[in-house]
């Protein structure tokens, strides 16, 4: 049996152009589709990440989505390496997204913290500076949230 575990969105401040990312609270997208997603499925240990690819079918949305478990498995072990994730129009074309997890007290990732918006402002020479910052913020509110 297949099953989809998605991202819930409680929250976001809205910028102030014409053209944004909007995400509406109760809104909600395929972890494999979305940058906090991809961020979560980081902070599985390996069994319950492998559970989650065996189980899930990767639905495609547009043609840059992670729809092949060894694409996935790739890009998890990068998000890893680097700290945050990056959707690179993967759930709707023309958007990207760079997401961190958020940990609670025991470690796990319970939540995360992204910067989304149209491609054109957030490009390629940017996704790094952009990850450090997503990084540092879910850092401090994991710290507050009792992580160590």
């Amino acid at each position: 049996m297949h099953r989809v575990l998605t991202t819930l969105f409680v929250s976001q401040v809205e910028s102030h152009e014409t053209i944004r990312a909007f995400f509406p609270p109760g809104a909600s997208s395929p972890l494999h589709a979305s940058g906090i997603g991809k961020a979560l499925l980081s902070g599985f240990d390996e069994e319950r990440f492998e559970s989650f690819v065996r189980r899930t079918h990767l639905t495609s949305f547009t043609d840059k989505t992670i729809v092949n478990a060894d694409r996935l498995r790739e890009a998890v072990r990068q998000i890893r390496r680097q700290g945050y994730s990056f959707d690179d129009e993967e759930r709707t074309t023309g958007m990207r997204c760079v997401a961190a997890f958020i940990s609670n007290g025991y470690g796990e990732a319970v939540a995360g913290i992204s910067i989304s918006g149209p491609t054109p402002r957030l490009p390629d020479d940017r996704i790094r500076e952009i990850g450090a910052r997503v990084v540092e913020a879910a850092r401090e509110v994991s710290r507050r949230l009792g992580a160590e």
